[in-house]
């Protein structure tokens, strides 16, 4: 979880259970100052909680995308009102280092992002489109 754009990541464990059409989840927000076992509803692209709180999912670029080369992790991406950047905070894995990322619109219309900070030694051009981000090596995280 991410309560504002700058502030901290928490990471906060659930149980999922799927029966028939509905599906229930049950969260451990003590890590956040909340209660151990919370119930929602999983709605339509919404979390509902027993007291009427709604966690709705981002539409548009923003938001948070899986990456194929690295399942137990996580994208969270997040465009410039102008669409001049896309900013990302990735971490690998659960216990990985969480390492923020940008790129700059250019004349093509992608966004060429640099990964020196994730140990990398290469800019990679992304594309954001149909709810993926599209990179120029094959790669693409897709929004959850």
């Amino acid at each position: 979880l991410q309560d504002e754009p700058d502030g901290p990541i928490i990471t906060c464990d659930g149980d999922v259970k799927t029966s028939g059409t509905a599906t229930a989840i049950t969260l451990d927000l003590s890590n956040k100052g909340g209660p151990k076992d919370i119930a929602a509803t999983l709605g339509k692209d919404k979390l509902i909680f027993p007291d009427g709180n709604a966690w709705t999912k981002l539409g548009g670029v923003d938001g948070i995308y899986s990456d194929p080369f690295h399942p137990e992790g996580y994208r969270i991406v997040r465009i410039a009102e102008d669409g001049s950047k896309l900013n990302v905070t990735l971490q690998d894995k659960p216990d990985g280092k969480v390492i923020l990322l940008e790129g700059e619109r250019d004349g093509k219309g992608d966004y060429p992002i640099d990964f020196s900070p994730k140990g990398y030694h290469k800019t990679l051009a992304a594309t954001v489109k149909d709810g993926k981000v599209v990179f120029e090596d094959g790669n693409a995280w897709v929004k959850l």
